[in-house]
C-alpha cells in the first residue's frame, strides 16, 4: 500500500504542467557555485544555502590552540570563524580574515564516572556520535541536521526536540576561548562565569571557541515512527503528544490538512526497521503543487491529491544508536527562518501561519517544522528563561524567499518570538534587546571588554548587535 502511494505521488508529479505558479515553481537546477570567481582576486566562500558569500583576503586554518591564538592576533581588518557554513544569516562573511576551523577536529579527553568529554569545536556532529560512542557515551539530544561544526552549533544554540531537553548549548559545562587579543580564557560556571554565561550562544562574536566540554549520556539505541495525519488532530493534543513521548515534532503541508509526525523513544526489544525514507519527497510535493496551481481552488485540488497519496498511509520506522536515529537526510537546498515562541503560545501561531498561506494564496509547498525545546539560563539563548515552540519556514533553494518570509515573520513578532540565530530575520538590535530584557546588556558588556576594537564584528553582527 506504501510503495502504491508513492508511485500515486510519483506519477502526479511526473504529470506535472508546462504553466508554473511563481514562488513554488521549477527553476531549473541551481548552480553549485552561485558567486563567480575572477581570475586574480580572492576565492569566494559560499555558504551550503548558497544565499550567503564573501571574498576574503586571508583564509587561515589553524590546527591548534596555539595557531588560532596567532591567527587572531595577526589578522588584519574584520575576523570571521566558519566552520560547516550551515547558517542561513550573514554571520560569516568578511572579505578581511576568515578563520576555518576544520582542522581544529576531534576528541581532547573524557571522563567515564562524570560522563563528560572533551571535544574540539570544529567536529562536526556527524562525527561526535561514533567519538563519544567509542567512550561509552552519547549526547542525550541531537538536531536533525549533523553537518554542522561544533563550535558554529553552540554558537546559535542548535537544538533538536523534547520538553524534556534544552538546545545543545544547555549541554556545556566548560569551553575554552580564544579572544580577538590572543587570550586563551578557559571558562565554566565556577571559571570565568560571566564568560561562560556569553560564549555559550555568542553568534561568534566574542572570539573563537577552540574546546566544549559536554555532559552527555550512556550509549542508547531510539526507534523513530513516522506517520501521516491530520493536523488538527495534531494540534488537538498538541501538549499530550510533547508530554508522552521523549521526542516529537510534526511538519504541518502548506495548502494541505495534513502533517507528517515524527515521535522517537527510546528502543524496546524487537523493534526493527519498517519501510525507508522516499528521498524524492520534497520534489514530488513541489511537482504535484506545480501541476495544479494555475487551477481555480487548487489548495483543495492539491489537499485532495496529498490525501489520495498519503492520507492514510503506513508507519515508517528507523532503529539504531541514538546518534543514527537523530539526524535525517537533507537532499534538497533551502532557505530558512525560525523563530521560537513560548510554549503555551505555539499552536495558535502555527494556526494563523497555515491559515496566513491559504488566504494570502502564497505559492509554497515546503513543509513547516514544529518543535519543542526546555527552558535554560544561557543569556543569549532563544530558550532564555523560557521553554519554546520552534516553528519553522522554508523555501526551496532557486526561489526568493523573501516574499513569503515577509508574510510570515510578523506573525511570529505577534506571539513575542525569539528568531534563531543562524536563520534568516530582520529584527535589528533595538526589537532584539526588547527579546533579551534580562542578559541583553549583560551580553554586550562582556562583549567589549573581549573585543573592544570590535574586530570580531561584520556589518550584519554590527547592525544585529547594535555595535
Amino acid at each position: 500500500m506504501q510503495h502504491n502511494r508513492r508511485q500515486f505521488l510519483s506519477a502526479t508529479a511526473a504529470s506535472a504542467a508546462a504553466t508554473l505558479l511563481p514562488g513554488c515553481s521549477s527553476r531549473g537546477s541551481e548552480p553549485h557555485m552561485p558567486v563567480a570567481y575572477e581570475l586574480g582576486k580572492p576565492l569566494p566562500w559560499v555558504n551550503w544555502a548558497g544565499n550567503q558569500h564573501c571574498f576574503p583576503k586571508h583564509r587561515p586554518s589553524p590546527s591548534t590552540e596555539a595557531e588560532v591564538v596567532d591567527a587572531l592576533r595577526q589578522a588584519p581588518g574584520q575576523v570571521r570563524a566558519v566552520g560547516a557554513g550551515h547558517s542561513f544569516a550573514a554571520l560569516v562573511p568578511t572579505d578581511d580574515t576568515l578563520i576555518a576551523t576544520d582542522l581544529l577536529s576531534g576528541l581532547v579527553s573524557h571522563d567515564a564516572a562524570t560522563l563528560q568529554a572533551e571535544l574540539w569545536a570544529g567536529t562536526r556532529l556527524n562525527e561526535v556520535g561514533p567519538l563519544l560512542a567509542g567512550v561509552a557515551q552519547a549526547l542525550p539530544n541531537m538536531p536533525d541536521v549533523d553537518h554542522f561544526a561544533l563550535g558554529g552549533a553552540i554558537a546559535t544554540s542548535v537544538h533538536g526536540t523534547s520538553t524534556r531537553f534544552g538546545s545543545l548549548s544547555s549541554r556545556i559545562v566548560g569551553l575554552t576561548l580564544a579572544t580577538p587579543s590572543g587570550e586563551l580564557i578557559e571558562c565554566s560556571t565556577t571559571q570565568h562565569p560571566e564568560v561562560f554565561h556569553a560564549a555559550r550562544v555568542s553568534v561568534g562574536a566574542l572570539g573563537i571557541v577552540t574546546r566544549v566540554r559536554l555532559q552527555n549520556d550512556k550509549p542508547f539505541h531510539l526507534t523513530e515512527t513516522n506517520r501521516v495525519e491530520r493536523t488538527e488532530d495534531i494540534l488537538a493534543d498538541l501538549d499530550k503528544r510533547f508530554a508522552q513521548h521523549r521526542h516529537f515534532e510534526f511538519m504541518p503541508l502548506p495548502h494541505s490538512d495534513l502533517a507528517a509526525t515524527v515521535v522517537t523513544e527510546l528502543a524496546q526489544p524487537g523493534d526493527a526497521n519498517v519501510g525507508e525514507d522516499d528521498p524524492k519527497a520534497l520534489a514530488d510535493l513541489r511537482k504535484v503543487f506545480d501541476a495544479v496551481s494555475w487551477m481555480p481552488g487548487a489548495s483543495l485540488v492539491y489537499d485532495r491529491l496529498l490525501k489520495i497519496a498519503m492520507g492514510d498511509s503506513a508507519s515508517s520506522v528507523r532503529t539504531g544508536p541514538s546518534y543514527q536515529v537523530f539526524p535525517h537526510l537533507r537532499g534538497v537546498r533551502f532557505r530558512e527562518m525560525e523563530y521560537a515562541v513560548p510554549a503555551d503560545a505555539g499552536a495558535a501561531c502555527i494556526r494563523e501561519i497555515l491559515q496566513t498561506i491559504r488566504d494570502q494564496k502564497i505559492p509554497v509547498c515546503f513543509p513547516l517544522e514544529y518543535r519543542s525545546v526546555d527552558a535554560d539560563d544561557i543569556w543569549l539563548s532563544m530558550f532564555s528563561g523560557q521553554a519554546a515552540a520552534t516553528i519553522s519556514v522554508h523555501q526551496y533553494g532557486d526561489i526568493d524567499p523573501a516574499p513569503y518570509f515577509a508574510a510570515i515573520e510578523p506573525i511570529f513578532w505577534k506571539y513575542q518570538g525569539r528568531p534563531h540565530w543562524g536563520k534568516l530575520h530582520t529584527l535589528d538590535a533595538p526589537r532584539l534587546a526588547a527579546l533579551y530584557p534580562k542578559h541583553w546588556q549583560d551580553f554586550q558588556e562582556v562583549r567589549r571588554q573581549l573585543d573592544s576594537q570590535g574586530k570580531m564584528l561584520n556589518p550584519y553582527l554590527k547592525k544585529m548587535l547594535g555595535a
